[in-house]
């Protein structure tokens, strides 16, 4: 029996003392304290690297620990709106895969914000704080819930100036409500906590809604009926003009009136930079817009059958 728990304890040691170290923190630069050490499982090949920032935010975050090769090779670089994202991998004990310098202009201003990009679990009461340089003299935070399959990071927190003023956007297409609370305090570490928003009761305005996945949902024979509720007393289209000439509505529903009046700095930054909000404000107001995706393409084959028939005449 002895010999069996003996031998037992010999493999776990030989395969804790094979397995792959990486350092496990978060903070601004990838600079961990030397405790921070994680010991990785069997199934874990790499220490990775992540990079996440904001645009014209001081809120630099890089977030270390162990992880797999296949999902460094999947991940998806590059930016959403002003987010940008990137994952960077190494295999060997303690690596870095990528040496990451934040750019700071100006000197210390006394301010002290939490400086966090990520989940509520990362980035709530207990974030990480960072000084304040230059002009960036205010602490933001931007709280958010988008719509399923558009899910970025709930929390951004960092050092503003003064181009952050505090704004609410809200709005539900069909049965999912999502949202973006940007505040702006002067205290330092005063962008602590996440703010949660759920709608209320429902305010008289119906609306038009649908989200468009390039299968016809948004047709004007299949679109839904939606009672909006709460602050949410406009309804709106989202339109997306990647294509100048041939702007394609993607979503109808409710919303409130900073999605139209505080799109560009608000909403666009966050999520899409080639498309823009139209607001009306009563009951069904927003049935006639932008053709849809799959109307585009009916119109288009109509018109080149139409080319074809006046060329043989």
């Amino acid at each position: 029996m002895k010999t069996k728990i003996s031998l037992a304890i010999l493999i776990f040691c030989l395969g804790t003392a094979s397995s792959l170290k990486c350092w496990k923190c978060l903070s601004r630069e990838g600079k961990c304290p030397e405790t921070k050490v994680e010991v990785c499982s069997p199934s874990q090949d790499a220490c990775f690297f992540e990079i996440k920032n904001f645009t014209a935010l001081s809120a630099d975050t890089v977030k270390q620990g162990c992880g797999t090769l296949s999902q460094c090779q999947s991940y998806r670089d590059g930016y959403n709106g002003s987010l940008y994202q990137g994952m960077y991998c190494c295999s060997s004990d303690l690596c870095k895969s990528v040496n990451y310098n934040v750019n700071r202009k100006g000197s210390k201003n006394g301010v002290t914000c939490q400086s966090c990009i990520g989940s509520t679990a990362e980035c709530g009461l207990n974030g990480p704080s960072e000084p304040c340089y230059g002009s960036m003299d205010r602490c933001v935070q931007i709280s958010q819930r988008f719509l399923p399959g558009e899910e970025l990071e709930p929390i951004i927190k960092g050092c503003g100036d003064s181009s952050f003023t505090e704004a609410m956007v809200e709005y539900q297409i069909g049965k999912d409500f999502a949202y973006v609370d940007q505040t702006v305090c002067s205290l330092s570490n005063c962008n602590e906590g996440f703010t949660e928003i759920t709608p209320s009761e429902l305010n008289g305005l119906q609306c038009y809604t649908c989200r468009d996945s390039g299968r016809g949902e948004c047709t004007h024979d299949r679109l839904q009926l939606l009672n909006c509720a709460g602050l949410m007393d406009q309804c709106v289209d989202v339109i997306n003009n990647a294509n100048r000439e041939l702007p394609v509505t993607i979503q109808k529903g409710c919303a409130t009136e900073s999605m139209c009046t505080r799109y560009l700095d608000i909403y666009r930054p966050l999520m899409r930079q080639d498309s823009y909000a139209k607001c009306c404000n009563t009951s069904l107001c927003n049935r006639a817009e932008s053709p849809s995706a799959p109307e585009m393409l009916m119109m288009g084959t109509a018109l080149a059958s139409w080319l074809v028939l006046i060329a043989w005449k």
